[in-house]
């Protein structure tokens, strides 16, 4: 596994308000790992829709789509390819907002 997140994108001194996690939403259950624990193990095509398959640290297996979310900062998936799942997360500023940061998790072999 190899899970990279970028530096979260604000400006210095500001807090970016307009942003937050949905406090209402049904936690999916790939939010209770931390993403660096999850592991992209291949991707499967269906009726034209590309699926990640991920497992789990309690080696359960799962597949998941665009708009599902994993990690335990509020990450939804935004892109499959082959090789690497690209997330866009929601963390907190520091400042007591969210920011949004892009993260992504590859296959290692």
């Amino acid at each position: 596994l190899h899970a990279q997140q970028e530096p979260a994108k604000t400006a210095p001194g500001k807090s970016n308000s307009g942003l937050a996690p949905d406090p209402n939403r049904p936690r999916e259950p790939l939010e209770s790992f931390p993403l660096d624990a999850l592991r992209m193990v291949g991707t499967l095509e269906q009726d034209g829709q590309t699926w990640a398959i991920i497992q789990a640290p309690d080696n359960t297996v799962t597949r998941s789509s665009r708009g599902d979310y994993l990690g335990q900062n509020y990450g939804r998936i935004v892109g499959i390819e082959e090789y690497s799942i690209n997330l866009n997360e929601i963390v907190p500023d520091g400042m007591g907002g969210w920011i949004e940061r892009d993260a992504s998790i590859s296959i290692v072999e």
